[in-house]
């Protein structure tokens, strides 16, 4: 599993490059990233300053809009003990999309003997 983090792109660092500045919302520091995913003839690396993004492994992956920036930010406080942290069982409970084991997986069945 990959975690990736909220992050608000607050300037371009090389539009030749397709590097951004990323800041956690309500960080002062900010990291260097790479647009080049989200970047397109349409959409140019300029545009994306003020979106919201996903940051994994140096790169901006996905582009998300303030609400689910703000959700994730909160699952991440949580995570940490932070004041404004949600409750992670009600985050949970209301995952729609929660994995679950296969059917042959969910029954118990004994194991075979092998002491032979």
């Amino acid at each position: 599993m990959c975690i990736a983090l909220p992050c608000k792109i607050v300037a371009v660092a090389d539009s030749a490059l397709m590097l951004v500045a990323v800041a956690a919302e309500g960080e002062s520091a900010h990291e260097i990233v790479s647009a080049a995913l989200l970047v397109s003839p349409q959409r140019p690396v300029e545009d994306l300053v003020g979106a919201f993004v996903l940051i994994h492994a140096g790169f901006a992956i996905s582009r998300i809009d303030e609400a689910e920036a703000r959700s994730r930010q909160q699952v991440f406080a949580a995570l940490r003990g932070g004041t404004d942290a949600i409750d992670l069982d009600d985050f949970y409970a209301s995952t729609t999309d929660a994995p679950a084991l296969p059917g042959f997986c969910a029954e118990r069945r004994p194991l075979p003997d092998t002491a032979s």
